[in-house]
């Protein structure tokens, strides 16, 4: 077999190993992000509304 045909195999090969290393770190990532937001979309799903201005201020002993 010719050297250089065992050589551009090889290459090849590399190229292959590296785009699928490539690949597997852009879908790492993207789980990343998609979890990420849906921590926040859960977080404000489960966030509850801001008081009245004026409430929440002083506790009523009284009532």
């Amino acid at each position: 077999m010719d050297m250089s045909l065992i050589t551009q195999a090889i290459g090849m090969q590399s190229a292959q190993r590296q785009q699928s290393a490539e690949l597997m770190m852009v879908k790492a990532a993207n789980d990343m992000q998609q979890q990420a937001v849906n921590m926040l979309e859960q977080g404000l799903a489960n966030a509850r509304a801001m008081p009245a201005a004026g409430t929440g201020i002083l506790v009523d002993k009284s009532a």
